[in-house]
């Protein structure tokens, strides 16, 4: 342990393993080299160490802890859900397991859960900011920003005047655009703590916000200098050199990165925009090809299932009935409309099924982008050939949408369509159709890019790169429009 908490991780492992040698099945032992493993890198060593002190230790929360943690490490939400819940059952009051769950099921997107989890920890520890935070954080994406404020101003009564405390609320305040609000607070946070990159790259969008590309363009350099493999900061800025004319800055700062970090979404896509405001149409074009790199496929009905209709309805009943659908995410795309949080593709007959159908696709798209543009293309830096499938389900009423959009975890992304509203495109021969190239108002671009718009059908499923900007296109019904949308996000391939 001594040697472990000094960092000499090479000691400590063979001293972890000498002494299993000698007490095989010691439950302490067991959990530290399975953290150990995990600091290492090595998941599938951690994970097979931790199966083994939770059975060796199981009535101690803390190898399942550590448990959840490796499993988090290696994409296994599901799993590390289930760990840390095993946790809370032997320690209904262990912090570290209550804090654990509500970032996870935050990130799950199961937003009323993760604010309970976080509420738990503040009844036992008042003043843990960081859980203050992340309550905020989640308040923030459930709609709830005057809350999420209140907890920010809670926590600053804590603490006046902490650096952390005033970057979150900055950040609250940038996600509700209420920029002069948010610039006082991260000029204050950044000047406290200079060191801290997004607080930096939020002070550029509260710029960007207020109308000044010059000074957004310096904070954004600031975060940039403080943390280059910043790929948001990196995005933001090529994205206003673009547009300021520069375009020799702009495509050298997203060359250079993307040397770093081949196949980075964020930067890839302000790239393109660059290329194409410099005039390099052909090279913006191979980049984001509308015409070959989105593949369209009608699905028939999965094996359990007597037909589509049959498919579609257990479908829809699903979504429908999730506990986590919630109108309006703030951090999400959707407006007008509902949506859930991660989708357990495990769970119900009817996902599973659909989860069978994604995998298929994707590798099938997988296959088709490396002959249509080429093995080297930027699409497929991340394609190690393992991927984790993330779903959710969208449900839209009428005059609901999704605003332009794209999904930075994946490297390949899709939709599924459940149900449509029998008279969507009634008034409008295009409305609720699904629209790639639109960009979002918040970036800028001195020419239109191209777009493609393709309709939806019940049972069809459309895969595209997880960098092309999307949106849905609004629509008048009385009916609702539900879709299932997933992301393929990549897994090193060293990852049992």
């Amino acid at each position: 342990m001594a040697r472990h908490r000094q960092g000499d991780g090479a000691e400590a492992q063979a001293l972890y393993a000498q002494f299993l040698e000698q007490v095989p099945g010691h439950g302490q032992a067991l959990r530290l080299a399975g953290a150990l493993a995990r600091e290492q890198g090595d998941l599938s060593r951690s994970r097979e160490l931790l199966d083994c002190a939770c059975t060796a230790a199981p009535e101690d929360a803390a190898p399942f802890n550590e448990l959840a943690l490796t499993c988090l490490a290696a994409g296994e939400l599901t799993v590390a859900e289930t760990a840390l819940r095993d946790a809370l059952a032997r320690d209904k009051d262990s912090v570290r397991a209550w804090a654990n769950l509500g970032a996870l099921l935050q990130y799950r997107g199961r937003l009323h859960a993760a604010v309970e989890c976080h509420r738990e920890v503040l009844s036992r520890q008042p003043d843990d900011l960081e859980v203050r935070c992340n309550l905020a954080n989640t308040l923030l994406d459930a709609g709830r920003g005057d809350e999420a404020l209140a907890e920010c101003d809670a926590a600053l009564e804590l603490a006046p005047g902490h650096p952390l405390l005033l970057a979150a609320r900055g950040a609250v305040l940038v996600t509700l655009e209420r920029a002069p609000e948010a610039l006082d607070c991260l000029r204050l946070a950044t000047g406290r703590h200079p060191e801290d990159d997004m607080a930096w790259t939020n002070l550029g969008q509260a710029w960007r916000q207020h109308g000044d590309i010059e000074a957004a363009i310096g904070a954004l350099e600031q975060a940039r200098a403080r943390n280059p493999d910043n790929a948001r900061a990196v995005a933001d800025v090529v994205n206003l050199y673009s547009a300021a004319g520069d375009d020799e800055r702009a495509l050298g700062l997203a060359e250079e990165f993307l040397q770093r970090h081949p196949g980075e979404r964020l930067v890839l896509a302000s790239q393109a925009i660059a290329l194409r405001d410099a005039g390099r149409v052909s090279a913006a074009d191979a980049l984001v090809d509308l015409e070959k790199m989105i593949q369209v496929s009608d699905e028939a009905a999965p094996a359990g299932f007597p037909d589509s209709a049959a498919f579609l309805t257990a479908l829809a009943n699903v979504i429908m009935n999730d506990k986590s659908l919630l109108a309006e995410p703030t951090s999400k795309a959707t407006r007008g409309g509902r949506q859930t949080g991660e989708l357990d593709l495990d769970g119900d007959p009817a996902l599973q099924a659909l989860g069978r159908v994604f995998h298929r696709a994707i590798g099938a798209a997988a296959t088709a982008l490396r002959e249509e543009c080429g093995r080297d293309h930027p699409v497929l830096a991340y394609d190690s050939g393992r991927w984790l499938l993330r779903a959710w389900g969208t449900v839209l009423d009428a005059g609901g949408c999704q605003a332009p959009h794209q999904h930075p975890l994946g490297f390949l992304s899709g939709v599924f369509y459940v149900q449509l509203p029998a008279d969507m495109a009634a008034r409008e021969p295009q409305a609720g159709w699904l629209e790639f190239g639109q960009l979002p108002s918040r970036l800028l671009s001195r020419g239109a890019a191209p777009v493609r718009a393709v309709e939806p059908r019940p049972g069809r499923l459309v895969l595209f790169p997880s960098y092309f900007w999307h949106r849905t296109r609004p629509f008048e019904s009385a009916e609702t429009r539900i879709s299932i949308a997933f992301d393929a996000v990549p897994m090193a391939p060293d990852i049992a």
